[in-house]
């Protein structure tokens, strides 16, 4: 049974990282099983088609992440660094991402995708706008902010960095994009308190 279990996660792993480099839609099962020196066959044991296998791909990662999510919650010290924590756990996301990945998951495997919209719209939306709130009471953001409205214009924002239509992937990475707008947003609805802790904060990481 262990060893049926340390296939499995196997197999999970090496498709994850085939899928975050190429697309979901140019890896075959074939490429797979070559990758991990198994046969077809054997992947067919754990996972009937490649439709299982890109959803328990997105399912492992989005339960991954949120428990990620969840640990930066409980451990920042202030909403300002929870957002600075948030971008360097998006980094490590997006830096060997293909940036055509969230689309062909949504248009060849919906199911797959569900489970990202459902994380999308419970979890990430529920941890902008409690942080929006957090940070507004502590002086941090600025009082004036609508909680909801602007909670939904980042979750914009996110959404519009995945669409080539929208910027040229051709000149600028996912990884640089979502880290862009990341600091964007939060200057934009940080106070003087706010702004002085993102430069304390940054000052850090470089002398880290």
């Amino acid at each position: 049974m262990d060893q049926e279990i340390e296939t499995g996660e196997r197999i999970l792993i090496e498709a994850e990282q085939l899928f975050f480099r190429y697309g979901v839609k140019s890896i075959t099962m074939d490429e797979i099983a070559n990758h991990l020196g198994i046969s077809k066959k054997t992947i067919y044991q754990f996972y009937k088609d490649k439709k299982e296998l890109v959803y328990k791909v997105v399912e492992t990662k989005i339960q991954k992440q949120q428990a990620e999510m969840e640990e930066i919650t409980e451990t920042a010290i202030d909403p300002v660094h929870e957002v600075i924590l948030t971008s360097d756990l998006l980094k490590k996301v997006f830096q060997n991402m293909n940036p055509f990945l969230l689309m062909e998951v949504q248009k060849y495997y919906p199911r797959a995708f569900g489970v990202f919209q459902s994380h999308r719209d419970k979890c990430i939306f529920s941890s902008i706008y409690n942080n929006i709130k957090k940070g507004i009471e502590m002086g941090l953001y600025r009082a004036g902010i609508d909680v909801d409205t602007i909670a939904r214009l980042r979750m914009v924002c996110i959404d519009a960095a995945f669409n080539p239509e929208n910027f040229p992937l051709a000149k600028k990475n996912l990884n640089e994009l979502q880290l862009q707008l990341i600091e964007h947003f939060l200057y934009g609805i940080c106070t003087l308190k706010g702004h002085k802790l993102i430069n304390k904060y940054k000052q850090i990481k470089e002398e880290e």
